[in-house]
């Protein structure tokens, strides 16, 4: 049986996965708490795209980790609570598109991938493929460059609580100069607008971790 753990892009790009620091925790935690005590469960058995345009909540039970997803034009924001060494750590990020992060804020500073080609991801099944030279910025200084390869795989299904969608297989691959490849094998629903299991890979696309939901609720919450 495989161990379910929660997945960490990678120590290099300072692992996009962390808290904020200081008082920036504290508040962060408490607003996300909030979100996740107001948020109200689904209106009907399933979630719908209707109601996710509102703002999604989905959480794994053990170890704890949720995620809330609020749609931004093409992309969306997101906000994590997540158990790491018996404590409670948030996290944010900006996405150009769900399957596209843009920025990510870690105890480490702010990271940010520029993409040089246009974000053109809805079209995916038709194209199979998208990429993109990529340039990683460590707290607003230029690191490192290399590439964004994210490959349609074909059509699957997910099941949360009982509910099955849909979604897209995505393989994404992180290339920076000089550091091992990110990759991520991903389910995404093109419905919904959002990743409902993602699997991280080793370099022989070995699975090294799995991130996949137990419930989900509707609302942002604040």
């Amino acid at each position: 049986m495989r161990k379910i753990v929660e997945f960490r892009p990678s120590a290099t790009v300072a692992d996009l996965d962390e808290g904020i620091s200081g008082m920036s925790i504290l508040l962060r935690s408490l607003s996300l708490l909030v979100g996740i005590t107001l948020a109200a469960p689904a209106s009907g058995n399933c979630l719908s795209a209707k109601e996710t345009k509102y703002g999604v909540l989905l959480t794994r039970e053990a170890p704890f980790y949720s995620v809330l997803y609020k749609p931004d034009g093409s992309g969306l924001t997101e906000q994590r609570l997540m158990e790491r060494n018996r404590s409670l750590q948030p996290v944010s990020a900006v996405y150009l598109h769900p399957l596209l992060v843009e920025k990510r804020v870690s105890p480490s500073g702010t990271h940010e991938l520029k993409y040089a080609n246009a974000i053109a991801l809805d079209d995916l099944p038709q194209k199979k493929n998208w990429q993109s030279e990529t340039t990683l910025f460590i707290n607003g200084k230029k690191s490192v460059s290399g590439a964004t390869i994210i490959r349609f795989d074909g059509w699957g299904e997910e099941t949360i609580a009982s509910c099955s969608y849909r979604v897209w297989a995505i393989n994404s691959r992180l290339e920076l100069t000089g550091l091992p490849p990110i990759i991520f094998e991903q389910y995404y629903s093109p419905e919904l607008r959002v990743v409902l299991r993602s699997v991280r890979l080793g370099p022989s696309n070995q699975p090294l971790s799995e991130v996949r939901f137990d419930r989900f609720q509707i609302g942002w919450g604040n």
